[in-house]
């Protein structure tokens, strides 16, 4: 494995204005209907169902093939094994960046053989994801139970890991389709400020510029919390995933840092559409459509165009949502509501 920087790039404009897409994560059991759900969209996705099994959450299929890390599905919860690490880091650390290690092997995932069977170039682009760095080193949990985010040997090699996964990921992909993309999701963001973790805030800048340094294509991010937006938008990414619905008066307050984000060629993907259904029940396509409305505006008073907002920009529900009583029709319902969000904003 090398740490050299990679040199990612911009995403491309898309063929279409403000392509749909969203988070990997859905609550569905059954595969080919996640599958259906997730090629509903402009932008298709790979679905990731942990509803289904513990193997199908994003924490386990992105720290597969780290040494030392031993997944407990019956505890739920993902250990780092001191001495197996040690067993196994030299043949690891030999590893080429690109090895089959760090590619997604259809056994590992029951919808990935039919996301492959199903993306073709004839789709605006394809979108793979992986947990962030950050949020995996603070799940994975060392005998003595603390976070190996804490441990600097183990933190910086996982860091390497994760980008050298969305990096093989990010190639299979555009083997099928040249405009694919990969984003990582940083749930963990949202609390590295919170006094919780005592993981510094210079550390974190240091290691998410170094995670972002190894990405050979776009650097995006997701996260559907409320993290430091300061942070986040001074750090060199080329795409944002957020939810727009739940923060949109927060994001006003941020309007310069998106506006220099847009400046700057990135893009943001705006989860305008909520996926809960005691949020949802109190909208319509018009309602959503004039919230966002209401964020860009805001962005057109900091010089922004409004045809470079509908170019750099991307549709997506607020959140993926695990919880609701009636598991997936609120959900399936936000995707159909999304598409016609679309439509409003494109005419």
């Amino acid at each position: 494995m090398n740490g050299e920087d990679t040199g990612a790039g911009r995403l491309p404009e898309f063929d279409i204005p403000l392509p749909t897409t969203a988070m990997g994560i859905l609550p569905h059991r059954d595969p080919e209907k996640a599958l259906d759900l997730a090629f509903s969209l402009d932008i298709p996705f790979w679905p990731q169902l942990p509803n289904l099994s513990y193997s199908e959450d994003t924490y386990v299929q992105t720290v597969r093939g780290f040494p030392g890390a031993v997944v407990d599905h019956e505890g739920l919860r993902i250990l780092f094994d001191e001495e197996l690490f040690l067993a196994g880091l030299e043949e690891y650390l030999g590893l080429d960046p690109m090895d089959d290690l760090f590619a997604v092997d259809p056994g590992e995932s029951l919808t990935y053989a039919g996301f492959l069977a199903r993306a073709s170039a004839k789709h605006t682009a394809l979108r793979g994801q992986f947990m962030g760095p950050i949020s995996l080193a603070l799940m994975v949990k060392d005998g003595e139970n603390k976070p190996v985010i804490y441990r600097d040997e183990v933190r910086e090699l996982l860091i390497r890991h994760v980008a050298c996964r969305v990096n093989r990921h990010l190639h299979d992909l555009r083997e099928i389709n040249p405009r694919s993309f990969v984003w990582v999701d940083e749930p963990g963001l949202e609390f590295l400020f919170t006094g919780i973790t005592g993981y510094a805030a210079e550390n974190a800048r240091a290691d998410l510029a170094l995670f972002l340094s190894l990405l050979q294509g776009p650097r995006g991010v997701h996260l559907c919390g409320n993290p430091d937006w300061d942070f986040l938008l001074r750090s060199d990414l080329d795409l944002l995933s957020l939810d727009a619905y739940n923060n949109r008066e927060i994001l006003e307050g941020y309007r310069s840092g998106l506006a220099a984000l847009f400046r700057s060629g990135g893009s943001v993907a705006w989860g305008i559409v909520p996926t809960h259904t005691s949020l949802l029940e109190g909208e319509d396509p018009r309602s959503l459509a004039e919230k966002l409305l209401a964020i860009w505006k805001r962005l057109e008073d900091e010089g922004l165009e409004p045809s470079m907002l509908r170019r750099r920009s991307m549709l997506t529900p607020a959140t993926c949502c695990l919880v609701n009583p009636d598991l997936t029709y609120s959900v399936e319902k936000a995707f159909s509501l999304l598409q016609e969000v679309r439509e409003l904003l494109v005419d």
